[in-house]
């Protein structure tokens, strides 16, 4: 199976000298929805940061490489956008507050592709409705006036409107209500499924991972425990670790079934 992108031998350390991330080695599966799962804390946003060059600058990043289509990066921002898409969790500071919501996406759908603005519209209208937004609800309002899970999802939309080859979602559905973050995610699995999209989605709930996935990493205090197909982990047959994570995810899941 090949990867698409990957980096290799990452470490990420503060300044203090403490290692964040130790020596991870990561591939994203071409045209299928990897997911990189761990605890709060484990370092899961660090490294999806890492892929993307948007580490904080206070910290200290080293790797081997960083290979995009078997190309080596140099700088990874020049592929942002219409070759690769990332999904902030910070969505509050993708907007500014002083440009009807509209007018910005035009704007950032018309900085990568040389169109009319009437052309732009219509993707962005499009994006907005795949997800569950009303167009007309959203172009004409500035960002502070809606709520964190309509802003989040424009942020999504944003993304998914550039039709990039990679997209990079770091906790996508974190600010979303339950329908509508099954419903992001069924858009997503779709996107792998028929435009064959590459994604890496960063999340530790656990709770759909199983229903959309092909390929698992698990991380755990920096360190990448597992990676494998869903179907390994379907069957048992990863790590303890790994095991142990799922199966508590799963007894949470039984536990609150009847609340």
């Amino acid at each position: 199976m090949t990867n698409i992108l990957e980096i290799s031998n990452l470490s990420i350390k503060d300044n203090s000298g403490t290692k964040l991330i130790h020596n991870i080695n990561l591939g994203l599966k071409q045209s299928k929805v990897n997911v990189l799962v761990g605890e709060s804390g484990s370092g899961k946003s660090l490294t999806a940061k890492a892929l993307v060059q948007r580490v904080p600058r206070t910290l200290d990043m080293e790797f081997d490489g960083l290979r995009y289509k078997n190309q080596s990066v140099r700088d990874m921002h020049t592929l942002l956008g219409k070759d690769i898409g990332f999904i902030s969790q910070d969505y509050t500071h993708s907007f500014n507050d002083h440009t009807k919501l509209g007018k910005q996406l035009m704007a950032i759908y018309r900085m990568h592709y040389k169109v009319k603005k009437a052309v732009a519209k219509q993707f962005v209208i499009k994006a907005l409705q795949w997800v569950d937004l009303v167009p007309d609800q959203v172009m004409d309002r500035y960002c502070f006036s809606l709520s964190g899970g309509q802003l989040a999802r424009v942020q999504i939309a944003s993304v998914l409107m550039l039709n990039p080859e990679v997209i990079i979602a770091d906790e996508p559905t974190s600010s979303l209500d339950a329908i509508t973050g099954y419903n992001v995610m069924n858009l997503i699995k779709h996107l792998a499924e028929v435009h064959q999209v590459t994604l890496l989605i960063i999340t530790h709930n656990l709770s759909h991972v199983l229903d959309f996935s092909d390929w698992i990493h698990v991380i755990r205090h920096g360190e990448m425990i597992d990676s494998n197909h869903v179907q390994a982990f379907k069957n048992h047959n990863v790590k303890p670790y790994s095991l142990e994570l799922f199966n508590s995810r799963s007894q949470l899941r039984r536990e609150n079934a009847y609340d």
